[in-house]
């Protein structure tokens, strides 16, 4: 793992045999309350670097296909809670089995927004924090991601359109500095922006779905 910004790091990514021009992460949140992890996070190296930086008391998954044996490793490790949403819990507990569910928005340490985002799959969840540092973080998981220099939506079979129009308009009332995502093609996942900026890129993204018929994991070639 490394550090992006004062209280949040990003992981080791992840390059897919099938596909060495997607990129997964995940990330881990420096919260005054203890360190707090999003999406997908195998390494056992950034495992040890969790450890090293006083563990973590919870785990934060954005969909379903973040879960991995991985998680299941960092909740026996550190003993930390596993978070996802209650659409996502059968398809992530063949991984992992999660400590709480999620079923609407909710506030989590007085700070940090659980935003129920539905669309990209039932269960697609987003985080928004405002960073005592100055920043303000918005975890997306695939809801909205960056396909080299566009920004698109990622339709897979169990997606639903209408959510996630729907979801795409919440994100237009958020005030983000940073998009944190989790997957990527040729393209870094994170993304600093304007609120200009980042109108554009829902706008961009609301005109450029993509649908993958196929494997839900991984991001169509264009």
């Amino acid at each position: 793992m490394k550090p992006l910004y004062p209280d949040l790091w990003i992981s080791t990514p992840e390059f897919p045999a099938e596909d060495n021009d997607i990129m997964m992460h995940g990330f881990m949140l420096r919260h005054p309350r203890g360190n707090l992890l999003f999406g997908r996070i195998e390494n056992p190296d950034d495992h040890n670097v969790i450890e090293l930086e006083g563990g973590a008391i919870r785990h934060y998954f954005t969909h379903w296909h973040e879960a991995g044996p991985g998680a299941a490793l960092i909740q026996q490790r550190f003993n930390s809670a596993l978070y996802c949403h209650s659409r996502s819990l059968s398809a992530v507990m063949t991984s992992v089995e999660p400590d709480e569910t999620l079923t609407h928005d909710e506030l989590h340490f007085g700070d940090l927004q659980i935003l129920s985002t539905p669309g990209h799959t039932p269960g697609s969840t987003s985080y928004f924090y405002a960073s005592p540092h100055g920043k303000k973080y918005l975890f997306v998981g695939d809801t909205l991601t960056r396909d080299h220099e566009r920004w698109i939506t990622v339709q897979v079979p169990d997606s639903n359109r209408a959510d996630l129009e729907r979801s795409l308009q919440r994100f237009r009332k958020l005030r983000p500095d940073v998009i944190l995502m989790s997957t990527t093609r040729g393209h870094l996942s994170w993304q600093e922006v304007t609120l200009m900026e980042w109108l554009d890129a829902i706008d961009e993204a609301e005109q450029s779905p993509v649908v993958v018929r196929e494997s839900p994991l991984y991001l169509p070639r264009h």
